[in-house]
Formats: structure tokens, sequence, C-alpha cells
């Protein structure tokens, strides 16, 4: 009589190969991640015989899972960082969590080449709430924006993904409206000194035009004029000179008001911090 313990392992094994073939065909259909519902309904097995054979990938960190039910492939040259770059696996992510999204804030200025300094956390706004992923030396860190459809966005291919990032513009826009997870009013003016060559006055405008709010038009006009990007200054300062009531508001939020700081009557700001970019 068989060894009940070699009948359970002759069992599985065809299994993993089955379930290796899988992976590959996904892989040779350009394909870098898949949910556990989607192995399901190929290969048609129940889910616990598909998890014993995901675990097995996993423990060869061929595999990895940043969020519950959904895994990435990793691929060799990708296994030192524990997980594919976020831009890969981040749309696919999206679509699983049905969540509307965009790379945003100091993620998306270094697709807009405005970034003169690594990158360490990949930024993606959403409308909800959710933690942060950290998956090998990948993180990602999700921001909570409820007007999410306000921002103008454009599609950006990688290697494996599409993946949707705010304009120029709408970059600009959000650094301003975010500027604690932006790094600060300082690292703010460096992106901008950079990123105000690739954004367009006529989408500013269109831009400024159509948001109701005006304190991130003040802030941004102010840190453009100081970059040297008078042209996109003044389209804000007109737009701005068109409303019927512009309060004053300090430059920094979260900083006091001193007798030194310096009121600006153009863009109705109390300078209460002095901007000094690395540019």
């Amino acid at each position: 009589m068989q060894n009940p313990h070699f009948r359970g392992l002759t069992i599985l094994k065809p299994l993993i190969m089955i379930f290796n073939d899988y992976i590959h065909d996904l892989i040779r259909n350009g394909k870098c991640c898949f949910s556990i519902e989607d192995a399901i309904a190929h290969l048609k097995k129940n889910r616990r015989a598909i998890l014993s054979s995901i675990e097995h990938l996993v423990s060869k960190k061929e595999i990895v899972s940043p969020a519950k039910g959904f895994y990435v492939i990793v691929p060799p040259e990708y296994q030192i960082l524990g997980c594919l770059p976020a831009e890969y696996f981040i749309p696919y992510l999206m679509e699983y969590w049905k969540c509307d999204y965009y790379a945003c804030l100091l993620t998306a200025a270094k697709y807009h080449e405005a970034s003169h300094q690594a990158v360490m956390v990949f930024q993606v706004m959403i409308t909800g709430r959710r933690p942060a992923i950290v998956c090998g030396k990948i993180k990602v860190k999700f921001i909570t924006n409820k007007s999410l459809a306000n921002t103008p966005v454009q599609k950006i291919p990688t290697r494996m993904s599409m993946l949707i990032v705010s304009t120029p513009e709408g970059t600009a826009m959000d650094l301003l409206n975010y500027p604690q997870q932006s790094g600060g009013l300082n690292h703010i003016a460096t992106v901008l000194a950079e990123l105000y060559e690739v954004m367009n006055a006529e989408r500013l405008l269109r831009l400024a035009e159509n948001s109701s709010v005006l304190v991130w038009q003040q802030r941004l006009g102010y840190l453009l004029e100081i970059v040297g990007a008078h042209e996109l200054a003044e389209v804000l300062k007109m737009n701005l000179s068109r409303q019927k009531r512009l309060d004053y508001i300090v430059l920094a939020p979260g900083k006091r008001v001193t007798k030194r700081s310096k009121t600006n009557i153009t863009w109705k700001l109390i300078e209460n911090t002095k901007i000094e970019s690395d540019i």
C-alpha cells in the first residue's frame, strides 16, 4: 500500500507545476500580477489548493502580496527589492480595488522630470483612506482627496503598465494643497523651479478658473514669481484679480506670524517664512 504521506506529495506536485505554468503564461502575456480570484477562475481549483501553491512561490521570493488577495510576480532582477517598482503594479491594484487614483505630488513631479532627489515613497491620490503599503523595499503612501476628479491627469506608459499621473499643472496645484506631504515650501519651490518648464499657461488658467479654492493659487503664484516663472504667475494673478473677495492668508500653514512677517499685497500673503530653493 502506498504511504499516505507520499500520496499527498504526488497530488501536490502536479498542482505546483500547473500553477507555475499559469505564472509563466502571465509573464509571457506581459502581466505582472494577479488576484486569487483570477487564479481560481483560470485554474478551476479550490482556494486552499491555490493558496498552497502561492505560498510555495512566496517562500522562493518569486511572488509577493502587497495587498490581501492580490499578488505581484517578482522577476529575478527585482528580487533584491523584494517587490516590483510601484509604478508597475499600482494601476492593476487600483483596478482590483475598483478605486480611482492618480500618482501625485513628488511622485508625479518625477515623471515630469522635476525631481532632483530620489523619491523614496510612491505617492497615490485616492478618494478614501487606506494604510500605506510596504512591500520589500517599496513603500506606497495613499493621500485622500475627495475632489479627485478636479485634478487634470494624463496616462504615462511604464514597462509593465499605463500609469495615471497628475499633469504638470495639476501637480503644481496639489503641491500647494498638500505642502506637508510635499516636503514643505522650500522643497516645493525647488520642484517648481524645474516643473514650471513643462507647465502650460492656458492649462493653468483653465485649472484656476475651474477651482473654487483660491489659497493654492495665492501661494503658487508667489512661489512661481520666486523661481522666475513670471508668465505662469501672471496667469494666476489675473484670475485672482477677478475675484470679488480675496482674504489675506499666511504663506506657511502652521507657522506662527511674528513682527518680522511681511505683508505681500500682490498675493495677499503674510510672509511668515522665508523661501529658500535648493536650485
